[in-house]
């Protein structure tokens, strides 16, 4: 007797005959399948519906995306948020028009109206949205009031947002603004779960830290004060590279500035030295991630900025430099063999080639000059649920938390769309068996 599930089920083709749809070719191409579409899938049946669903179905479809680098691509997005009077929009790019861009292409973004319509209200400070993305989740901030912040996790792709429980208030009462707080998001390989970490600190005191998982839905406070502080408006969210959770911050002993990182296996914090030739005021510091290594920018520096390039080794800060002065620079994660995709001045996307010394500016559209980019970043569209437990992208083995590319663009092109195009006659073929066993 058959139980009715999509593994068993028998497709009937034309001429009369069944025939047994292995799950292995079930599971291999709906594993390529591009999010948006599979989604949409559910509705052909129940049974699809259960196997997408189902946790071990959305570890595999994550872990594709990481072994085959034609789906990778097909899934990899640019994200980028930014005020247009007192509109917030936030914009989804595909990530192949940059690469296959050419003078005069003017790329075409998405607004990610899901995202906007859940941070849109009652925000005060806008630039504390997007903390930060991981694997297709996004970590945003909101302060409703003064004393009350709420943290969210979204996935932009299957429309689904969870707020968090409030964070464990190790001091108390907490007067507004008195004590503030880090925030960053990241993937624990060594457990295989999601984890955010909220640091809260006060100026003459320390950090304590709390971890929170989606698998417990609950925080756990790491019994111990550390000897640092935030830098209050000048925060930012944590940058994730090497397993480990970044953010600049001041010593309360002296009121030097250093790089902490959070451990997300261990659940401990590194301390790691600045370049020796840093500003004194970390007004002019920012930190970010450069390729698989951290990354410091100077304000006003021109055209140069500084990479870790041996991990937590102060001598191995090298100088870069760029083809173009800046006031503030900022780095996307996303990059090629000849590429980097980098943020100048809060408002020109460019595409730089650090062997020629050369860069084209993105063109995109709807964009116009004096748009405020505050936020933008890489992400990988995903499955990952934020309202299930025992969820995770299923023990992907990644040899950095940076999203990146190291094949050229002409490869990638032609790869890609050849797939793609095997992938979805494929699956719809897949699609018609399936519905007309039921007729």
């Amino acid at each position: 007797m058959e139980d009715g599930s999509a593994k068993e089920k028998k497709t009937e083709v034309h001429g009369g005959q069944n025939v047994d749809l292995p799950p292995e070719m079930i599971d291999a191409i709906l594993s390529r399948v591009p999010v948006k579409p599979l989604c949409r899938f559910k509705l052909v049946s129940k049974s699809w519906q259960s196997l997408i669903s189902d946790p071990d179905f959305v570890s595999n479809y994550s872990k594709t995306a990481f072994e085959n680098k034609d789906v990778f691509f097909s899934r990899r997005r640019l994200f980028f948020a930014f005020f247009r009077g007192r509109n917030l929009v936030v914009y989804s790019l595909d990530l192949d028009q940059i690469l296959n861009n050419v003078d005069g292409l003017v790329a075409a973004p998405t607004e990610v109206n899901f995202v906007y319509n859940h941070l849109r209200n009652d925000a005060l400070d806008y630039r504390d949205h997007f903390v930060g993305s991981c694997y297709g989740l996004f970590l945003c901030e909101v302060h409703s009031k003064p004393d009350i912040r709420v943290l969210s996790l979204i996935n932009p792709v299957t429309k689904e947002s969870k707020t968090l429980p409030n964070t464990p208030k190790w001091r108390l009462p907490r007067k507004p603004y008195a004590n503030r707080s880090l925030c960053g998001l990241g993937f624990d390989h060594s457990t295989n779960e999601y984890k955010v970490i909220d640091g809260q600190y006060t100026y003459s005191v320390g950090i304590v830290f709390s971890v929170y998982t989606l698998q417990t839905d609950s925080w756990r406070q790491i019994d111990y004060l550390f000897p640092y502080h935030g830098q209050g408006l000048l925060d930012r969210g944590g940058i994730l590279v090497n397993g480990g959770v970044h953010w600049l911050v001041d010593k309360v002993t002296d009121g030097a500035s250093v790089i902490i990182s959070f451990l997300l296996a261990e659940e401990e914090v590194k301390e790691m030295a600045l370049p020796h030739n840093a500003p004194e005021s970390p007004a002019c510091i920012r930190l970010g991630a450069f390729r698989n290594s951290l990354c410091v920018t100077f304000l006003r520096r021109d055209n140069e900025f500084w990479v870790m390039k041996e991990y937590g080794v102060r001598d191995s800060w090298t100088k870069m430099q760029v083809s173009r002065p800046y006031f503030e620079l900022s780095h996307s994660g996303f990059w090629t063999e000849s590429h980097d995709l980098m943020l100048f001045n809060r408002s020109s996307l460019v595409m730089h080639n650090f062997n020629e010394g050369t860069s084209w500016d993105l063109s995109i559209s709807d964009m116009r000059k004096n748009d405020d980019i505050f936020s933008f970043g890489i992400y990988v569209e995903s499955l990952p649920s934020v309202l299930m437990a025992n969820n995770n992208v299923g023990g992907v083995e990644i040899e950095d938390d940076r999203i990146h590319s190291v094949t050229s663009s002409n490869n990638y092109s032609l790869s890609y769309n050849i797939t793609s195009a095997i992938v979805m006659l494929a699956c719809t073929i897949l699609v018609m068996l399936h519905i007309k066993a039921f007729h």
